[in-house]
């Protein structure tokens, strides 16, 4: 309301307004470690939701599902009187135990895969910068298909207003109430948060040691369902890349009967299911390679995995040292980085396009070392697996490269290079000089070896 308005009338008409159409009201949430980056942009983009509505769409908060979960919340709790009612539940003995186990893993089956037809490739492409190409030429979108994670980090460029950003995720995908499938990256944070509660779930201190030593909670907990609110036994670990904590329910947990060309026993299977570890499995690969090893489930990777003999901590601080030793040029794909500048010339989009596609970038009326004007050319050349540049001065504007009677002044002002007929003239070279071109450089090149005697 405006200040000539009476605050209580105001409120009042706003109130009863807004009640008659709530549908006026939109949420939206934003990861909570992007927040202050994010969250001035989307101030703006909110102001036009019809022409930025695709933008919004990844972090707008589903109403409905919402209130379908509150609606059904209540029915799930119990009266004292039901308590009463319900029977005592006597422990089983263990072999059927075991048996119970067997059942419920014949019940799983294995995820049907997304259809690439329904995922909208051109928005993904628009929001997040992520091509269809890209991933199946990794080979990532194979396990995508399958309702996976990617196996590597992938670099996303969302954009926020005139703002774009570029963060390292992992990507899935999400199904949208149309059918259509997006994509949902899956951040960095700097540790898993295991302080908070996890879907209604409070860990305990020996479940934080135990996921921070291999990732994996090792036991069922129950949760609750994200959608319906629904309480349901899973299986808990945490993504080694990201550092986010994954759930899996045990009713929808498919473990095959085999590890390469070892089989597993069904009562293995169960042990798994409940989040144990089989001890000391011999394992025979495919390729016939054989070892002995751990194995669990992990519910990040939705399979069984070699357990760890690494603590989380040790293995993501090896992981790092890995990463700062790669070629900062690439990705983990081979592929050229996105880059925005050289030195101190700023790229535009189509140039920062042509250098990710491998082509040429020109940049006219740069100083070089000396202080000549030039014109660069930076390319990323692939088998050294960074950018490299030519130097084209002003009268060899038609030569590729440097030509030959430049080479000498190439090398000695952009190399570091000496000349040995130069070497002791402290002026920049010009084209086509190998030898000091007035009396004063014959000056400065013959300089005394020693101390007249």
């Amino acid at each position: 309301f405006n200040k000539n308005q009476n605050p209580i009338e105001a409120f009042i008409s706003n109130f009863i307004r807004q009640a008659k159409n709530p549908t006026l009201f939109g949420f939206f949430k934003l990861p909570a470690d992007r927040y202050d980056a994010i969250a001035p942009a989307m101030a703006d983009l909110i102001q036009d939701t019809e022409s930025n509505g695709e933008m919004l769409k990844p972090y707008e908060v589903d109403m409905k599902s919402v209130a379908q979960t509150q609606e059904q919340a209540p029915a799930q709790e119990q009266t004292p009187a039901e308590v009463q009612q319900k029977p005592e539940v006597k422990p089983q003995p263990e072999q059927d135990n075991t048996q119970s186990r067997t059942e419920a893993t014949t019940t799983a089956t294995k995820a049907t895969p997304v259809d690439p037809d329904r995922i909208d490739w051109t928005t993904i492409e628009q929001q997040w910068g992520v091509k269809r190409e890209t991933l199946e030429q990794s080979g990532a979108l194979q396990s995508m298909l399958y309702n996976h994670k990617s196996p590597k980090l992938f670099t996303v460029t969302p954009q926020f207003g005139d703002e774009k950003f570029t963060l390292d995720a992992r990507l899935s995908f999400k199904e949208q109430p149309d059918g259509s499938f997006t994509l949902a990256p899956h951040f960095i944070k700097n540790e898993p948060r295991l302080d908070v509660p996890f879907r209604g779930y409070e860990f305990s201190k020996e479940d934080k040691e135990q996921l921070l030593k291999t990732g994996n909670l090792g036991t069922v907990v129950e949760l609750a369902d994200p959608k319906t609110g629904e309480m349901k036994k899973c299986l808990v670990s945490v993504d080694r890349l990201t550092n986010e904590i994954e759930a899996m329910p045990v009713d929808k947990i498919f473990i095959k009967n085999h590890i390469g060309k070892t089989e597993l026993s069904m009562k293995e299977i169960g042990i798994l299911k409940d989040g144990g570890v089989v001890h000391g499995k011999e394992i025979e690969l495919n390729n016939g390679r054989k070892f002995t090893s751990d194995l669990q489930y992990n519910a990040d990777k939705r399979d069984v995995e070699f357990v760890r003999t690494q603590s989380l901590k040790q293995e993501q601080s090896g992981e790092k040292q890995q990463q700062q030793q790669r070629n900062s040029w690439v990705d983990a794909d081979g592929n050229p980085k996105r880059i925005t500048k050289w030195k101190d010339t700023r790229f535009n989009e189509q140039q920062i396009a042509d250098y990710m596609a491998g082509k040429k970038i020109e940049m006219v009326n740069v100083t070089d070392k000396q202080g000549q004007t030039c014109t660069v050319f930076l390319q990323f050349n692939k088998e050294k697996q960074r950018p490299v540049t030519e130097y084209h001065y002003a009268e060899n504007k038609k030569v590729v490269g440097v030509a030959e009677e430049s080479k000498t002044q190439y090398a000695v002002n952009n190399q570091g290079k000496t000349n040995e007929a130069t070497k002791n003239i402290t002026d920049p070279l010009h084209k086509g000089q190998t030898a000091p071109k007035n009396e004063q450089q014959q000056a400065q090149q013959r300089k005394p070896k020693g101390p007249k005697v």
